[in-house]
């Protein structure tokens, strides 16, 4: 059984959901940052248990400190 989301992983898979549209998939880690007054290690650390968990799929070629592309996985070709 999976342990449930921390406040932050919860708040970044938010932002990740809402501007995903306008962004291509990428994503500002500063915005998260800002938006749960968390630092931006701790931020990045949330969005790779997301991975972890399947629920993003993170662009590692595109990987930088301060943002990140991501997609979400399809449920259907699971």
């Amino acid at each position: 059984m999976k342990k449930p989301l921390t406040a932050l992983e919860t708040a970044a898979f938010n932002t990740i959901l809402d501007t995903q549209h306008e962004s291509e998939g990428w994503l500002d880690l500063t915005r998260v940052s800002s938006r749960t007054a968390r630092h931006l290690a701790d931020v990045r650390q949330a969005c790779a248990r997301l991975a972890r968990y399947g629920l993003v799929s993170i662009d590692e070629r595109a990987e930088d400190e301060r943002w990140l592309r991501f997609s979400i996985p399809d449920p259907a070709q699971d």
